[in-house]
């Protein structure tokens, strides 16, 4: 008698810019070791950053990068990945979404992908990754945020640990008024056991698809920096910290005169990790909170702190 096929599992994994999307990644990577498991992961900006922070973990990955999966923009690679997964030998398959993804055309994406491959996912539903520091200012400005929270059937409150309890009670009462059957988790640094969250989760909302907000028209400006150069680790913070106020999000590699290191700031809040591996050169990507005048303030402030070392923006 032949074997009952067992459906892949799939999780989507949504949250702003900065939310905590990879370090919740890196986690569960660690919980499904031994597993057999896919990750597609998708990055707002051209370049792959979070993908270099988990390359050294052992799972099969697809990458897609310069826009949502949700967009017209990449959705077609976005259904070829899906598809081309259901062709491995995995178990469960993890998206990690841009922090700008308007997840409102999942069912329809789901429905696509089964039609092409002739199989089908157990779509267990989305995680959501709330930032305990900026939630409340975002969530009016940012319309893929409620979007986020409204299709998950569990939201994380990450960085629990720097906000104070009242504004924490604040944040969960929004969060349940827009998504009142989502499980709430008060977190630092992701900790959740989420492989028992995923056994649990009882799949995907029964609610029809809308249109997703995430077109070409309202996609969020970014911008790369590159440099070859060794760059003054003094002059780089500087430059940094006045750059910061124009952007929802800062990351990178960069090359120091005091070693290299990770880069990593949402808003206001700023951290540099050293990084042991080899990087052939700085390479910053920013996403804009002023749009195309970010331009104008890179030039400005590069000339500032690395006046007459050369550098390409765009």
């Amino acid at each position: 008698m032949k074997g009952r096929y067992i459906k892949m599992k799939l999780v989507l994994i949504t949250g702003f810019l900065g939310a905590g999307k990879t370090t919740l990644l890196q986690n569960l990577l660690k919980e499904y070791a031994g597993t057999k498991m896919g990750v597609l992961m998708n990055e707002f900006g051209e370049v792959s950053i979070d993908g270099k922070l988990i390359s050294t973990q052992d799972f099969d990955l697809i990458e897609l990068t310069n826009g949502s999966i949700f967009c017209a923009c990449l959705k077609e690679n976005f259904i070829k990945g899906l598809a081309e997964f259901l062709n491995y030998d995995l178990e469960t398959v993890f998206i990690e979404s841009s922090g700008v993804a308007d997840p409102s055309n999942m069912q329809t994406i789901l429905e696509t992908t089964t039609k092409i491959a002739q199989k089908s996912y157990d779509y267990r539903g989305s995680i959501c990754i709330a930032d305990g520091l900026y939630f409340l200012d975002q969530l009016d400005l940012i319309p893929a945020l409620e979007r986020q929270v409204f299709y998950a059937n569990a939201v994380i409150v990450n960085k629990s640990d720097l906000q104070e309890p009242d504004v924490l009670k604040e944040i969960e009462a929004k969060i349940t008024a827009i998504n009142p059957a989502a499980e709430i988790f008060r977190t630092s640094f992701c900790e959740v056991p989420v492989r028992a969250l995923v056994e649990t989760m009882g799949g995907a909302k029964q609610i029809a698809d809308k249109e997703t907000g995430n077109t070409w028209e309202s996609r969020l400006k970014t911008s790369v920096l590159r440099t070859t150069a060794t760059l003054n680790m003094q002059q780089l913070r500087l430059f940094l910290d006045e750059i910061k106020s124009s952007a929802h999000r800062i990351k990178g590699f960069v090359q120091t005169d005091q070693g290299n290191f990770e880069i990593s700031c949402v808003n206001n809040f700023a951290v540099m990790n050293s990084w042991n591996e080899s990087v052939s050169e700085t390479e910053i990507v920013i996403i804009s909170s002023v749009g195309i005048r970010i331009i104008s303030e890179f030039h400005r402030l590069w000339e500032k702190y690395f006046a007459g070392i050369s550098c390409e923006i765009r």
